[in-house]
């Protein structure tokens, strides 16, 4: 699918996490615009193969696959500095969609994926505690945190809400700092399973 997409070009490909790391190694000097793992490789998983990429080149952007039902894995990988989270089954058009979200510096999930996250925790069980937890957000952090979860950048929030980029990322930092979460894509995943924005 990759190859049928004109501004595209795959420089690589490997089988596990360790090759991963080697072939980084080999392109050090000049990055690929995106990697895309798998969460479950054999000897090296995707997670802790994401965590020593990222800790090696921390501009590296990395997508990871998962199949439904996985959603566990997923926080982990957010934590350790995956961008963009796509099902097994996407689609051309998706891939190519997410492949260019996240190399603008976005987050991204397939609606599969955010669908699968809100289910994990039935709204009506945290109903008191989601009452609780938005309190201690302003109506503009939420605000924010909505257009988080639907991928835009800070400029791009800033050109919607009227405010200035550096103001989002005051907002930003708030919200983690409240939600004690790592990143802005940890951060989605904690909205979206908690229910903080609609899916």
């Amino acid at each position: 699918m990759l190859n049928e997409v004109s501004e595209f070009k795959v420089i690589g490909e490997v089988s596990n996490g360790k090759e991963m790391l080697e072939m980084l190694e080999m392109y050090s000097d000049s990055l690929p615009d995106v990697v895309i793992t798998d969460i479950k490789m054999p000897g090296l998983d995707g997670i802790e193969a994401t965590r020593r990429a990222i800790e090696r080149f921390p501009a590296l952007n990395i997508i990871a696959l998962t199949m439904f039902g996985e959603h566990k894995y997923l926080k982990m990988m957010a934590e350790v500095g995956a961008k963009g989270f796509l099902q097994k089954s996407v689609t051309r058009d998706e891939l190519e969609k997410a492949i260019k979200s996240v190399c603008n510096g976005n987050a991204y999930f397939s609606n599969e994926i955010m669908s699968d996250l809100a289910s994990v925790i039935p709204r009506k069980e945290q109903a008191i505690f989601i009452e609780e937890l938005n309190e201690h957000f302003t109506p503009r952090e939420l605000k924010v945190l909505k257009l988080i979860v639907k991928g835009l950048s800070s400029q791009e929030i800033a050109d919607e809400m009227f405010i200035s980029p550096r103001t989002v990322e005051g907002h930003r930092a708030n919200l983690i700092g409240k939600t004690g979460t790592k990143n802005m894509v940890d951060l989605a995943i904690y909205a979206i399973r908690n229910h903080l924005v609609e899916i």
